[in-house]
């Protein structure tokens, strides 16, 4: 009774309070002077433990035993390191001369430091972190990043991203859905790296080389394509493809003769050939290289032959694609060391213009482009629509070219994308508004029906008489940066009391169950502060996870009095929070019955 008396007087003077709130807010408007807000609550970044009537939770036990097997491996700017174990996550510390140098919280085996000065001494140092934040002792070792590299004597063209323009706009161009990635020099860590930032959902990104790839019989050798990267990612793919036409954005439904491996964390495949299984190497950048030979194909991995196929391809040149597929959240951070092709006849590049085919009215202001003889338009259209498309036609400025397949013999199917290409000549190059932008509108046999351009470049022939115009050149795009940290991905499941799996949260019983929440970590996370546990909105349980620290993943089991419950759904809710103010909380969520 007096907790309700209590309640009830807190809500009488809380309502005294906003009533006396308005009254002066009406007063401050009357004499015109300005209201401050209250300032924000502070973001929580620490959990108690608590445990409510109905749960019981589990409490740390020993620390964890120090990781075993650390080796570090130098290379050039930069040192990886691996080791064993088993534990949900790790932290890991490089020192230098000045003490340490990084911090990271990773939950896999590895770690790859980047952005090192070659010739000093590090050391590092590996904890293992359990599910409450309790580290180990440290494993040690020291070493020093080297300049040395791996053999590139049959590459014509090696690039190592470290000139004075990075990318090079002349060698490499970006292709994706809708601008949905970026590509630049890397920051911090990153500045001697190619990086390619994507938020494109389980669509390809493609870094597509001006370069050709031109087959030519060395000694039974045809040719090589090389990355270096630190893809593909636990959830990721990394493919290498060589199509024998003008394509920048393929996917499964491939123009003829297409060659394209495919790469996971855990599998290879090549055209031809069955997957083969590879031990998974997230986190750490390595060496792919793809050899084409008179009788078939090999795919090596930091020197060592992983998988071959007989497949011979039938073409003598084709544009090289690295493409990218992000993890099903669809953000995808790439870091690329080194490309390299056995050929090196780059075609001259003339600075394309922006072009938009979401803006197809004509200006008044308009200029032709400068220093041109004319251009290739190549696009990638899509569409859902299931009724005739081809032949397309692309509209500049009023006038309508013909769109053929970038490859021939490619025939176009609904829900795919669809590589064309059309040719336009210098007068057709007009350049609209302040922009400066070549408006287009690309469209199906039927006029009135029209694909989503999903990407769109184009390709300028110099006239050697005049020089283009820098500025109307497409302005560069802002830098790639890395997403932000996020705590692990969490999941929640009931068991009853032999440990089984309650199918469809229907409890059969009242009395004792247990709920299950587990924390899957990536390569690396932001520091886990603890967990909280809601049922139907009220708080039943406090993990902390911060003993030595801020934990990273885990597992954890807290028993619930399901006869503490009324008969009928409940909602769960899990909320774990960060020990950094400025990582999102992470929530799991579940619904779950009781009987009667």
């Amino acid at each position: 009774m007096e907790r309700r008396v209590l309640r009830r007087a807190g809500y009488a003077a809380g309502g005294l309070v906003v009533v006396a709130g308005a009254v002066i807010a009406l007063r401050a408007a009357d004499t015109r002077t300005e209201g401050r807000p209250p300032p924000a609550p502070p973001v929580q970044t620490t959990v108690k433990e608590f445990a409510g009537d109905s749960a019981l939770v589990p409490k740390p036990g020993p620390r964890p035993e120090k990781p075993s097997g650390l080796v570090v491996v130098p290379g050039p700017h930069r040192l990886q390191a691996t080791w064993s174990g088993k534990d949900p996550g790790y932290d890991v510390q490089l020192r230098g001369e000045g003490g340490v140098v990084h911090n990271q919280l990773v939950a896999d085996n590895a770690v790859q430091f980047d952005g090192l000065e070659d010739g000093v001494d590090y050391q590092v140092e590996v904890r293992a972190v359990d599910s409450y934040g309790q580290r180990s002792q440290p494993s040690t070792a020291r070493e020093r990043p080297s300049t040395a590299r791996p053999d590139e004597s049959r590459y014509a063209l090696v690039d190592h991203f470290d000139g004075t323009v990075v990318p090079d706009p002349a060698r490499w161009r970006l292709a994706n859905n809708a601008a949905c990635a970026r590509m630049s020099r890397g920051v911090g860590d990153d500045t001697r790296r190619l990086v390619i930032s994507a938020a494109c959902g389980s669509e390809s990104v493609a870094l597509r080389s001006r370069t050709p790839l031109q087959l030519k019989d060395n000694g039974g050798e045809l040719g090589r394509m090389m990355i270096e990267t630190d893809y593909p990612a636990r959830d990721g793919q990394l493919l290498l493809g060589l199509v024998p036409g003008p394509a920048d954005l393929i996917d499964s439904s491939m123009p003829p003769g297409t060659l394209r491996v495919k790469i996971t964390a855990e599998t290879v495949t090549l055209p031809g050939a069955e997957p083969v299984a590879i031990t998974r190497r997230t986190s750490l950048s390595s060496r792919w290289e793809l050899v084409l030979r008179t009788d078939g194909l090999s795919l090596w991995r930091n020197g060592a032959r992983i998988a071959s196929s007989a497949y011979v391809p039938p073409w003598t040149s084709a544009t090289p694609l690295f493409e990218f597929v992000g993890p099903p959240n669809g953000l995808s951070y790439v870091g690329i060391d080194t490309i390299g092709l056995s050929s090196a006849e780059t075609p001259a590049f003339v600075p394309p213009p922006r072009i938009t085919a979401t803006n197809p009215a004509r200006d008044s202001k308009t200029e032709l482009m400068k220093g041109v003889l004319g251009g290739q338009l190549r696009m990638t259209v899509r569409t859902t629509l299931r009724e005739p498309m081809t032949p397309f036609t692309v509209e500049v400025d009023g006038r309508v070219f013909p769109a053929r397949p970038a490859v021939d013999g490619h025939v176009f199917a609904p829900s795919f994308r669809f590589p064309i290409v059309a040719d336009l000549p210098a007068d057709a190059l007009v350049l609209s508004g302040e922009r400066k932008e070549l408006r287009i509108t690309v469209r199906g046999v039927t006029p009135a029906v029209s694909p989503v351009v999903q990407h769109v470049d184009l390709e300028l022939v110099p006239d050697p008489a005049t020089r283009p115009s820098r500025e109307q050149a497409d302005p560069a795009p802002g830098p790639a940066t890395r997403p932000p940290l996020t705590l692990a991905a969490m999941s929640t499941t009931f068991l009853d009391a032999s440990g089984q799996a309650i199918k469809d949260n229907r409890f059969v019983t009242r009395g004792r169950v247990v709920l299950e929440v587990a924390a899957v970590g990536a390569e690396t996370q932001a520091g886990l502060a603890g967990l909280e546990v809601y049922i139907d909105t009220e708080r039943v349980a406090g993990i902390p996870t911060a003993v030595d620290g801020p934990g990273i993943a885990g597992q954890w089991r807290i028993a619930l009095n399901s006869g503490a419950f009324t008969s009928g759904p409940h909602s769960l809710e899990v909320r774990s929070l960060s020990t950094d103010p400025n990582v999102a909380p992470g929530y799991a969520s579940a619904t779950w019955s009781v009987p009667g």
